[in-house]
């Protein structure tokens, strides 16, 4: 009887042994995993921080770009205006002188 006890207190043992140890295993893998969620969020969070930042610098660089538009806009504006009033005097110009060559060819002097 008590060799029965005994070696019911030696299973009970053995099995308590061996849940402790799978116990172990399962947190030292659960600790792992968790470490290596803890880096992969790391990563994802400066990599979210490059994001942001690249997304401020187009921004800015779209805010420039706005600011700059309008006046580049009025300077190509005043050169269309300054070119059509130089090919308005061209024109006049040669109106002037094929008065004066048909003026000159009907025998009529300035």
């Amino acid at each position: 009887m008590t060799n029965l006890i005994s070696l019911a207190g030696l299973f009970l043992g053995a099995l308590w042994a061996l849940l402790k140890v799978i116990g172990l295993q399962a947190e030292k893998r659960a600790n792992e995993k968790f470490e290596a969620l803890h880096v992969s969020i790391g990563k994802l969070g400066d990599d979210l921080r490059r994001e942001a930042d690249a997304a401020r610098q187009l921004e800015t660089s779209f805010l420039r770009f706005q600011a700059e538009l309008p006046r580049d806009y009025v300077r190509r504006d005043d050169f269309v205006q300054a070119v059509g009033g130089i090919n308005t005097r061209i024109d006049n110009f040669a109106l002037r002188m094929e008065r004066a060559l048909d003026n000159n060819r009907r025998g009529e002097h300035l």
